[in-house]
């Protein structure tokens, strides 16, 4: 098996240091490092605060998209899981693995590579022990779909690799144990091509209780025109103290067509969500809240961190409301780096506005166990 070489990763550069007012950032170099795919049994199971932004559609289907708000707590309530050890699957087509409560150790809960049309629901991936145990690893995958899965206490929620189609949709995460550079709920690594989605979700980290980077992150990934990589509707709560992670980071080394839109995030790190390059990248109709910390910065923000091997340009971010205070205790709801080219819808922000605060979220968001 050739996965340990596959298997590279790589972290939003978002070191920002605070001079006086203005935002100096660091660019520091990101460093790949490998994860150990495990050796594992394959086995499958069978299954046995009301918010501003719901209900919204996919502008390519027209379908309702799965929101956050919406999702049907019930079917983790009524869940039943079967203990299993971890899994792993490479070449297989058309399976579902469901219904599986997997203790991650010190490797990957479910890991899953050259495979397609594969669907992971109802499971419990929990406890991992090192930076290597992410819930689901996905590499050279095609059309997987994720969802009404718990998460809690790994060192990533999903990391997919080099893979399409991949639909993380209606899932709830608590407590990504990192370290850096694991860390997020869901990471894309050079995905690429069209239904690259993350819908729908309930993420959740709690200080003290948890050790994550980017809550999101999109590395070196592709969309397409009309489908592009799409991150909505999504409740996003807790961060830091890492001063290099934060919500959502788009553009991360380059990449195309990626959307970040109606989601919601509340304290959510360092940043809300960024821009760090790439082309045709857009921010629309989110929430971000962030009260003061010593690690906070920045609600929103474009400024190409990669000038020397990748491009920014055709950005939009519009119709956005930012509450984000940074460390120094002032509103520092927005920031242009000035190397993105013309912003469309800049001006269409609400920028400070005090109606996104923590209680747009209910007190309670993760129920699953």
């Amino acid at each position: 098996m050739k996965l340990k070489k596959s298997l590279l990763v790589k972290n939003l550069s978002l070191s920002c240091a605070l001079l006086s007012v203005m935002l100096v950032f660091s660019t520091s170099s990101c460093t790949k490092e490998s994860v150990t795919p495990p050796a594992a049994s394959k086995t499958a199971g069978t299954s046995t605060s009301s918010m501003s932004i719901t209900g919204a559609t996919d502008a390519t289907t027209g379908l309702t998209v799965p929101t956050a708000a919406t999702l049907n707590t019930t079917a983790f309530s009524s869940a039943t899981y079967t203990p299993s050890a971890p899994v792993k699957y490479d070449g297989v087509n058309n399976i579902t693995i469901s219904g599986l409560s997997i203790t991650a150790g010190s490797g990957p809960a479910i890991s899953i590579s050259n495979a397609i049309n594969v669907h992971i629901t109802l499971c419990r991936l929990v406890n991992g022990t090192n930076v290597n145990a992410v819930g689901i690893y996905l590499f050279k995958c095609t059309n997987v779909t994720i969802d009404f899965c718990y998460f809690n206490n790994v060192s990533t929620g999903v990391y997919a690799s080099t893979s399409t189609g991949v639909y993380v949709a209606s899932n709830q995460m608590l407590n990504m144990r990192g370290p850096a550079p694991r860390g997020q709920f869901v990471q894309f690594n050079n995905c690429y091509g069209p239904g690259n989605k993350i819908l729908g979700n309930r993420f959740e980290n709690v200080m003290g209780q948890s050790n994550p980077e980017d809550a999101i992150n999109i590395y070196r990934s592709n969309g397409v025109s009309g489908n592009p990589i799409m991150i909505q509707a999504n409740w996003i709560r807790g961060g830091g103290p890492s001063k290099s992670g934060g919500g959502i980071a788009l553009g991360d080394d380059g990449g195309t067509y990626q959307t970040a839109s109606d989601n919601v995030l509340i304290n959510p790190g360092q940043y809300g969500i960024a821009i760090a390059s790439g082309t045709q990248m857009s921010i629309v109709n989110n929430q971000i809240y962030g009260a003061q910390a010593w690690f906070t910065n920045v609600g929103i923000f474009a400024w190409n961190q990669y000038e020397s091997s990748a491009g920014c340009s055709i950005i939009t971010i519009s119709n956005n409301q930012v509450n984000f205070t940074a460390a120094g205790g002032y509103q520092n709801s927005s920031w242009n780096g000035g190397n993105c080219g013309a912003i469309n819808g800049w001006n269409n922000n609400r920028w400070g506005t005090p109606d996104v605060n923590p209680t747009v979220l209910p007190s309670t968001m993760i129920t699953a166990q």
